[in-house]
């Protein structure tokens, strides 16, 4: 079986892989396989199953608005990394697992704009930074109604994860809300109820 029979076969039992960086392509591809579950039956949930490093802030903030606007409720399984933008994605699931030796790491969002040399560089950063500023207000956001943590909680974990590479357990983010539950290992069978 080759990796797109591999995807087609979970997508059938109604679960999504997010194992690689949040990016374009990826949450491209959740949303198509989310729709087709939503076309084939909406009374079921959909389960995530998660191990990414993070990646794209205003990416994962999309994903994050698709997932809420689907009338069934998606869940995730955390087993392995759960990164950076992957904690803005995930935030939208209704119900968070992990297994024991999962991690989660808080960090500082990326700033890396691009110029056009045919305009006013000063101006452009300006914007760049502004529109930073709303993803990163955003995330704060929908991270602290799903977690429950205040802003002055995120950014304390933030500025850890950034400074000294700190991750969170299965154990510390199930005592800080970030999941729910922590499993022996990913139920196959469970996600497909």
């Amino acid at each position: 079986m080759n990796k797109d029979q591999t995807l087609e076969v979970l997508i059938s039992k109604r679960i999504f892989p997010i194992t690689n960086k949040i990016e374009y392509g990826l949450i491209n591809d959740m949303e198509k396989a989310l729709f087709q579950m939503c076309i084939e039956d909406q009374t079921k949930k959909a389960e995530l199953v998660i191990d990414s490093g993070g990646g794209d802030a205003a990416i994962a903030l999309s994903g994050f608005d698709f997932i809420k606007s689907l009338p069934f409720p998606v869940h995730c399984t955390v087993i392995g990394n759960c990164h950076s933008a992957t904690l803005t994605l995930i935030s939208a699931c209704q119900k968070r697992k992990a297994t024991k030796y999962s991690r989660f790491l808080f960090h500082a969002m990326g700033f890396n704009p691009t110029f056009s040399l045919n305009e006013d560089v000063h101006e452009q950063l300006r914007v760049g930074f502004e529109q930073s500023q709303i993803i990163l207000d955003s995330c704060f956001e929908v991270q602290s109604k799903a977690y429950n943590l205040t802003r002055k909680e995120l950014e304390k974990m933030r500025n850890e994860g950034e400074r000294y590479n700190i991750k969170l357990t299965a154990q510390q983010a199930l005592e800080k809300g970030v999941i729910h539950e922590i499993v022996e290992k990913f139920d196959f069978f469970d996600a497909t109820k």
